[in-house]
């Protein structure tokens, strides 16, 4: 339920709006502060990760929760006063017995009453969460269960608007409270506003006015926490910063000195990066800047003329192993295979069936031209080879000619004439030669192991990209003679890059340095060289050292994020909102209710007023002091009931300055106070209550006494609960007083009921149960004999306990007659005689009275009270 529109804004709906435009951590801070009251330990260090959060920007899990709306207690219209009607179904609260029910009188006030332990304050939890509470605490499980529950604390809570029941509702415990019940105001000690500050003086803080000073106490430990952060960074600069090994003037020196939060790291990472012709030069400068530089420069062209035989080797192994030049070998190869058996085809064609061997070979061909010389130059001039004339004769045997001789010879001239076998021959003459120029050429780096060795020496990357090709031009030459004699084409493995090129470049920048070293034999650019030397170096070390700069930006915007993060935590602004809060909180309006709160709780015993002591943090601090010795320690002067006298009446000033009158709930609020305060307090919740719902918790049973005799008086409707544990539990609601606080009628009801149940006992042959039982309820029935004595008889003139004696009803003892004083001779010490505080002696086994008798003594009490009852009417 939130406020009506007409009605004035509550302290904490400004400072909800104030909050807006505040760091998230701040308006997460004020979340917590609404809804726990004080920042604990915990809290301050998860405000502190939001702080930084909130600065960074990275998420690490940790969000802040702002404060809202939803967090506020409710501000209801006059006409909407929420009251509390029942907690019912109560789950997960302490060691509260389930299955309970408390219920509250709606329009005066409430009595729940229980000792120590007996569940009272898990009730008076439930409410601190679901209600206004300076400090709502903590719920927290059964912890004496086997399995203590791990679910959030719950019940079924019913409460009214305006008078009229709302329907029940499922309260789940959260961290801020109900939207509606938060109109519901709940005091005890730890909600007082007023305590003991760090000065050991009594300070006044009213609700709403003490969130400022939490929020700035919370700014004052971030403030603390990031300045000792800022300093430990501030002091671990690394030692290798702190002593420059390097000179100012070279580009390391001014990009170290001129070290920021927002350096370009990677331009700090390039510049401590050397290139490898980088590296190679500060080798050579840092070894001939050591020398003769005569000396140096031929030592320099020596190494560029090993490079040149390196650059020329690795050219002609490029040139012999190029894809062109080795599939060229192979296809020589596979011509001359191919035409070699296309002579072999023709000579079998030419000279099968042949009786001689030989025929066809190069002997034979040999004879065979020298006789074809002779016959066409000869025996046969002008006439073809081998002569078809029918003279003709053989020109080697003499002989004539036969068809079968002359069918042979021009077979033969055919074989000769076609050339096959010369083609053949002439092919493999080709490919024997360029396999011979391939197989010839040298392809190891062991002849070139110095040579490969120097180029290490300045470049490593371009030795091992040499090595690489000469490799792989081996491995080409290997694939290509493997393949030889295959009519498979080679698959010819690449990608090694022709170091030809970088090889020429590094003879030039090799001669090109000696030549600047020749100069400087002549004192020509010495200083160039020098200040090269001095780059180079400094660079060198940087690159050693990137990781000790790259720690020295870090830790400088570290310093600078604390530095930011610190301007979250200014309290200016907390501090204003403070005092206007004050300005429009503490008004003379407030002080005059201030003292009449004061005059109703404790007279004129205890004259104070509230003063404003000045301010630092947060709100302006108010004090409560003594009238007449103002200057005077109150903490010293003031009892502890006292200061609960004052506590009350300031929160019952605070809470005057409502535009509702919800219901108020007190939870002990006589823990402290001896019999001079407790009535007065009693006075003025029953005074109270005529204008609201009043719920009272304690465990004094005279301040209940007093609450059910002046409410009685004051015509208020008024309920008493009892709360006990039992079995199942903590927390067993009974209606009416206990035991020890009934009066005589209920105790003799109670008696009689008892009585039954044992003459259960009693008929079942219980012996022992029922023997008990009948002592037990003796044992009570002396009580109440008693009792009617102090209450009934004497009319309450004297009450045990009681700071006063009521003589106005002194008369009325006067009824008391020699008879009734024999009565109540003889029922008590019947009774006295029956309990088992009078143990018998072991001879003796007294049989206790059957039911039928205690009931007959339990009607002689009630007839002796309503005898007297009756004769002191009769008395005005």
């Amino acid at each position: 339920m939130r406020r009506s529109d007409n009605s004035p804004k509550t302290v904490l709906e400004t400072i909800l709006d104030w909050s807006q435009d505040r760091p998230e951590w701040q308006r997460d801070a004020l979340r917590r502060i609404v809804s726990k009251g004080k920042l604990e330990k915990p809290d301050l260090d998860e405000l502190l990760d939001l702080c930084k959060v909130g600065r960074s920007g990275a998420g690490n899990g940790l969000k802040p929760s702002p404060l809202t709306k939803s967090h506020l207690p409710a501000n209801p219209g006059q006409d909407s006063a929420v009251s509390l009607v029942s907690i019912a179904e109560v789950d997960g609260v302490n060691n509260l017995a389930p299955g309970q029910t408390l219920t509250f009188e709606q329009n005066g006030i409430t009595v729940i009453y229980g000792d120590n332990g007996t569940g009272k304050s898990g009730y008076s939890r439930i409410l601190k969460r679901t209600c206004r509470a300076r400090h709502a605490g903590k719920i927290e499980p059964n912890v004496y269960a086997l399995q203590p529950s791990s679910a959030l604390a719950s019940a079924t809570i019913t409460y009214g608007v305006g008078g009229v029941a709302q329907a029940p509702e499922k309260w789940e415990d959260e961290e801020h409270p109900h939207s509606v019940m938060s109109a519901v105001s709940v005091f005890d000690s730890e909600c007082a506003s007023v305590y003991i500050d760090r000065k050991n003086e009594v300070a006044f803080r009213p609700f709403g006015l003490d969130i400022p000073d939490e929020l700035a106490g919370a700014c004052l430990y971030l403030k603390d926490a990031l300045t000792s952060e800022r300093r430990l960074l501030e002091r671990s600069r690394n030692p290798v910063l702190l002593k420059p090994s390097w000179k100012e003037t070279t580009a390391v020196g001014k990009a170290l000195a001129a070290l920021r939060q927002d350096t370009d790291v990677q331009g700090i990472r390039d510049l401590g990066t050397l290139t490898e012709e980088e590296a190679t030069r500060l080798s050579r400068l840092r070894e001939d800047l050591s020398k003769n530089p005569a000396t140096a420069a031929a030592q320099q062209e020596l190494k560029a003329n090993n490079i040149k035989h390196l650059r020329d080797s690795v050219k002609l192994i490029g040139t012999r192993t190029t894809d062109s030049v080795l599939l060229a070998v192979h296809g020589a190869e596979r011509d001359a295979r191919v035409k070699r058996e296309a002579a072999r085809i023709a000579a079998e064609k030419a000279f099968s069936g042949e009786l001689l061997a030989g025929v066809g070979g190069e002997v034979w061909q040999s004879l065979w031209d020298s006789a074809r010389r002779y016959s066409t130059e000869v025996a046969y001039p002008g006439e073809p080879f081998p002569s078809s004339s029918k003279e003709a004769s053989c020109v080697l045997c003499q002989q004539p000619l036969q068809a079968a001789a002359l069918d042979r010879m021009a077979r033969f001239e055919e074989f000769i004439q076609k050339d096959t076998e010369r083609q053949a021959q002439a092919a493999e003459k080709v490919a024997e030669g360029a396999v011979w120029e391939l197989d010839s050429v040298i392809i190891s780096t062991r002849p070139l192991k110095l040579n490969l060795q120097e180029v290490s020496i300045q470049e490593a990357g371009l030795a091992r990209e040499t090595r690489r090709f000469l490799a792989e031009a081996r491995l080409r030459r290997y694939v290509v003679m493997k393949k030889l004699g295959s009519a498979q084409m080679p698959v010819l493995p690449g990608g090694a890059v022709h170091p030809g090129e970088s090889l020429t470049q590094l003879e030039a920048s090799i001669r090109e340095y000696a030549a600047e070293l020749q100069k400087a034999v002549r004192g020509e650019k010495r200083e160039k060289l020098e200040a090269d030397f001095a780059e180079l170096t400094d660079r060198e070390l940087l690159g050693g050292m990137i990781h000790a700069v790259e720690e020295e930006v870090s830790r400088l915007k570290s310093i600078q994020f604390m530095t930011q993060c610190l301007a979250d935590t200014t309290t200016n602004k907390i501090t204003k909102i403070g005092n206007d809060i004050a300005d429009t909180v503490i008004t003379p309006k407030l002080r005059d209710r201030f003292q009449q709160e004061i005059v109703k709780l404790a007279a004129e015993k205890v004259r104070v007023e509230i003063v404003r002591s000045g301010g630092k943090y947060g709100s302006p601090q108010y004090q409560v002091r003594l009238f007449a010795k103002p200057n005077t320690k109150v903490k010293n002067i003031l009892s502890e009931g006292e200061r609960t006298c004052v506590a009350l009446a300031a929160f019952l000033t605070e809470v005057a300055t409502a535009t509702h009158r919800s219901a108020f709930v007190f939870d002990d609020p006589v823990s402290s106070l001896d019999h001079r305060w407790r009535k007065q307090v009693a006075k003025r919740l029953v005074e109270e209550a005529h204008h609201r719902q009043i719920v009272v918790f304690t465990h004094d049973l005279v301040f209940v006494n007093d609450l059910h005799d002046l409410a009685r008086q004051e015509k208020r409707p008024s309920q008493l609960f009892t709360v006990s544990r039992g079995p199942a539990g903590a927390g067993v609601v009974k209606q009416g007083h206990p035991w020890k606080a009934q009066s005589v009628e209920d105790r003799i009801d109670k008696l009689m009921k008892e009585t039954r149940e044992a003459k259960k006992l009693y008929d079942k042959d219980e012996e022992e149960m029922y023997r008990n039982k009948a002592a037990s309820i003796y044992d009570d029935l002396r009580a109440s004999w008693e009792r009617a004595v102090e209450h009934v008889a004497l009319f309450r003139v004297v009450v045990r306990h009681r700071d006063y004696i009521d003589t106005k009803y002194l008369k009325k003892a006067t009824v008391l007659t020699e008879a009734d004083c024999d009565i109540f001779h003889a029922g008590y010490k019947k009774c006295s005689d029956v309990v088992g505080a009078h143990d018998p002696s072991s001879g003796r086994n007294a049989e206790l009275p059957p039911p039928k008798e205690i009931m007959q003594d339990i009607e002689t009490l009630s007839s002796w009270v309503k005898a007297i009852r009756e004769r002191q009417k009769q008395i005005a």
